[in-house]
């Protein structure tokens, strides 16, 4: 299976898991909306004052999975989280305007000072059909 195919099971804006590293060395998981891929990049936001990005920060290591309501598929994607300098304005205009409403809504301006903008890279991808054998992705 290539990218292309793989994103069909990934939606825009879904609602999945991304699991990270608490200080302690164990493992924590939450819901978080994925936003979008582009050149192999899987796009996120979340604010500064949340631990998913204190932990992110400490170890980028990162995985998201999103697993299709009815339980027909799951999409996994692991990861290293990379974060888009406030400095670089022309780039975090333009991920902003791609961002989901609800980002929109909380943080009102792509200038919030608690806006983080960020992205899953050197990615690994595969897919399950069911409780089946997750399969790679070609990326």
């Amino acid at each position: 299976m290539n990218k292309e195919e793989f994103m069909k099971y990934l939606p825009v804006d879904a609602y999945g898991i991304m699991s990270t590293v608490r200080e302690d060395g164990m493992p924590e998981a939450r819901c978080i909306e994925f936003q979008f891929e582009e050149d192999g990049k899987f796009y996120f936001a979340t604010a500064s004052n949340k631990e998913v990005y204190k932990q992110l920060v400490n170890h980028p290591q990162t995985a998201y999975t999103y697993m299709e309501p009815s339980g027909k598929f799951t999409a996994r994607i692991t990861g290293m989280m990379k974060f888009v300098p406030d400095e670089d304005k022309e780039e975090r205009r333009r991920i902003w305007d791609r961002l989901d409403d609800i980002v929109h809504k909380i943080h009102k301006t792509v200038d919030s000072p608690t806006l983080v903008l960020m992205y899953m890279d050197e990615c690994t991808c595969k897919l399950a059909h069911g409780l089946g054998t997750p399969k790679p992705v070609e990326m």
